[in-house]
C-alpha cells in the first residue's frame, strides 16, 4: 500500500496523539481487559452471557421453597414441564391445570377456624371420656 508521508495528504498535526490522549487510551484498554477477564463468559469464544439482571422476571423468583417442595431440584423441575396446549395433548392439559378442589357456583365454602394444639389436646382426651361414658 502507500507509504504515509508525514504532512502529505492530511492536515498538520493530525496524526500525532496528545500524550494525555494516549495515556486515557491505555488506561481505558487496561480497565477493558480487566473487566472481560472477570465476565461469566471469559474463557468461551463467541458466547456473550447477559449479566443484567431481568426485574419483570424477578418478582417471579421465590425467596423460600414452597409448601409441599422439599428440595430446589423438585420445585425447578416443575417449572421445566410446560402446561400448554401446543405441548400436551388435551386430556394431559385438562389433568394439569384442573383444580384439586372443585365448588358448584354458589355454594358456601366455610371458613378454615384456627385452633392451637393445646385445644386439639383437649378435644381428644373429651373425645376418649365421652367414649369411655358411652360404653359404662
Amino acid at each position: 500500500g502507500p507509504v504515509l508521508l508525514p504532512g502529505w495528504g492530511a492536515w498538520q498535526g493530525a496524526q500525532r496523539e496528545p500524550a494525555w490522549a494516549k495515556t486515557q487510551r491505555i488506561a481505558k484498554e487496561k480497565a477493558r481487559a480487566a473487566a472481560a477477564k472477570e465476565r461469566k463468559d471469559a474463557g468461551l469464544k463467541h458466547v456473550q452471557i447477559s449479566e443484567k439482571v431481568d426485574k419483570k422476571a424477578a418478582k417471579f423468583n421465590t425467596a423460600q421453597l414452597p409448601f409441599p417442595f422439599t428440595s430446589k431440584e423438585a420445585f425447578d423441575r416443575t417449572l421445566r414441564l410446560p402446561l400448554g396446549r401446543d405441548f400436551n395433548t388435551d386430556k394431559s392439559f385438562r389433568d394439569l391445570t384442573r383444580p384439586q378442589i372443585l365448588k358448584s357456583n354458589g355454594r358456601v365454602i366455610e371458613p378454615i377456624k384456627f385452633t392451637t394444639v393445646a385445644s386439639k389436646e383437649k378435644r381428644s382426651a373429651e373425645r376418649s371420656h365421652s367414649k369411655a361414658g358411652k360404653r359404662a
